[in-house]
Formats: structure tokens, C-alpha cells, sequence
């Protein structure tokens, strides 16, 4: 595998290098806390979707998750178990990982 280049290296490999990293590295052990729930999350449900979604699907899908996001954070909507903590790193992600795809993609065009 390292020794292909990289140019044949695929997006949901990216992503699962990522989820991967995250639940089993040693420079910052999983802990379960809320950040890293949101980032698991997000990475897993995007891991999933990679694979049967073609690009403009997953960038349609998760520029409305970002839009849900957006909204809740506007109107407070978050458990007080969650706090922000969960849904700013599930935002987070989202946004870096629609950015490896199309770096366009972190722009908000929206008029509100």
C-alpha cells in the first residue's frame, strides 16, 4: 500500500485513515468524549456513504447536514448531556472532509 502512488489512493480510503487513526492511535488515545464521538460519527456515516453515493450525492448530503447543524447551533438545540462539544466536532469534520473533495465546498453561499 505505501509503496503505490498516491495518486491511487481513494477518497474512503482517506476517510477510514482517518477513523482509523482516531479510535486506535497513540499520540491521543481514544477517550470517548464528546468531540471524538462527533468526529467518529461524522467519519463513519461519510466512511459508508463514500461507497454508494456518487460525488455530487455526498456533497449534496452533507451540505445539508452542515445546513441542520447550522440551524440547531442558531436555536440552541443540543442536549445538555451533548453540549456543543458533540456538534461542533461533528461539524468540524464534515467541513474538512467535504473540503479534501472540493475545496469550494467550505464556502456557505447561502443568503441568511
Amino acid at each position: 500500500m505505501k509503496s503505490s502512488p498516491v495518486g491511487n489512493l481513494g477518497f474512503s480510503q482517506i476517510i477510514e485513515r482517518k477513523l482509523d487513526f482516531l479510535l486506535h492511535n497513540e499520540v491521543a488515545p481514544w477517550d470517548g468524549s464528546n468531540t471524538d464521538l462527533g468526529e467518529r460519527d461524522a467519519l463513519r456515516n461519510m466512511l459508508e456513504d463514500s461507497k454508494t453515493l456518487n460525488e455530487e450525492e455526498f456533497e449534496n448530503k452533507y451540505k445539508g447536514e452542515l445546513e441542520k447543524l447550522k440551524t440547531r447551533s442558531k436555536a440552541k438545540e443540543y442536549s445538555e448531556e451533548d453540549g456543543d462539544d458533540y456538534y461542533e466536532s461533528l461539524n468540524n469534520t464534515i467541513v474538512e472532509i467535504l473540503e479534501l473533495l472540493n475545496p469550494i465546498n467550505v464556502y456557505d453561499f447561502s443568503d441568511d
